[in-house]
């Protein structure tokens, strides 16, 4: 097939991670003649993998301690945001190939000779995990070859820092006014929806009992808004619906992926099976 339809895994893997994740999602999205992304992987995108980012930055501008940040790191790992914890680690992973490049007399013309290593590593940090938040927001949009299915109710807000040094992401919400956008398309086709809901795994996982939920009330009571909440917990689903006829979703999460695409006629490639990836 010619065509993919992009989802939030592959564009963060092509633009936040380092070595062979990111190799295989660029390589994958050279595999077709168009890619396209829908403007709900950047919203999940900023509100997901950015959001984590963001933490590890702003841990670093709190605590301006390396080990205080690792201490940090790894109480939530312990918890249930494991999420968080694996992609902050993926952060510090490129900060760390970045300081083959720094010498002793680099980083004593900047903090002076007799600066605290632990504050240092940690500005360091800071800076780094910065630099790849800019850099991923500025080329969301040039990763593939086009956007589509805009969300006229999401403001695509730049991240800033505040005068506290924090960055900031908000918004990450939609504001409709009046319907949801992606609401009234979903409850245009009812047909689809059951589809996608009888196609939602029995796997007894908290995210499909409320993807199932979520789709059962579009079709059987259409006239209850789509929330905020309901609309993050639709999640793969959405990829399933508007994922364009002839097209292929690319993701990295085939198994939660498929059932869903496979249930409306559609498919699903993931950036591992590139060949240039599974030499």
């Amino acid at each position: 097939m010619s065509n993919a339809f992009v989802d939030t895994t592959v564009l963060t893997d092509a633009l936040l991670k380092s070595g062979p994740k990111a190799d295989a999602a660029r390589s994958a999205l050279t595999r077709y003649e168009t890619t396209l992304l829908p403007v709900y992987a950047i919203k999940e995108f900023k509100a997901g993998p950015l959001r984590y980012f963001r933490w590890l930055h702003n841990k670093c501008v709190l605590s301006k301690s390396f080990a205080a940040v690792l201490t940090a790191l790894h109480a939530i790992a312990r918890g249930p945001q494991r999420y968080l914890t694996a992609t902050a680690i993926e952060g510090m992973q490129l900060f760390a190939a970045q300081l083959i490049a720094v010498t002793p007399a680099n980083l004593g013309s900047k903090y002076g000779p007799d600066a605290n290593l632990d504050y240092v590593m940690s500005d360091r940090l800071r800076l780094s995990i910065r630099a790849q938040i800019d850099l991923a927001w500025e080329e969301r949009r040039e990763i593939t070859s086009e956007i589509v299915d805009e969300l006229e109710c999401y403001i695509e807000a730049a991240p800033y820092v505040n005068k506290r040094g924090f960055i900031e992401l908000t918004p990450t919400k939609c504001e409709p006014v009046g319907e949801c956008v992606l609401a009234q398309k979903l409850k245009a086709n009812p047909d689809a929806l059951k589809k996608l809901h009888a196609a939602v795994p029995n796997s007894g996982r908290a995210e499909d009992q409320k993807r199932a939920q979520v789709l059962k009330d579009l079709y059987r009571i259409p006239k209850q808004p789509l929330t905020h909440e309901k609309c993050k917990a639709l999640g793969d689903a959405v990829f399933a619906f508007f994922c364009p006829v002839g097209s292929v979703i690319l993701t990295t999460n085939a198994r939660d992926h498929k059932p869903l695409a496979e249930a409306l006629g559609k498919s699903v490639d993931t950036p591992s099976e590139s060949p240039a990836c599974t030499k």
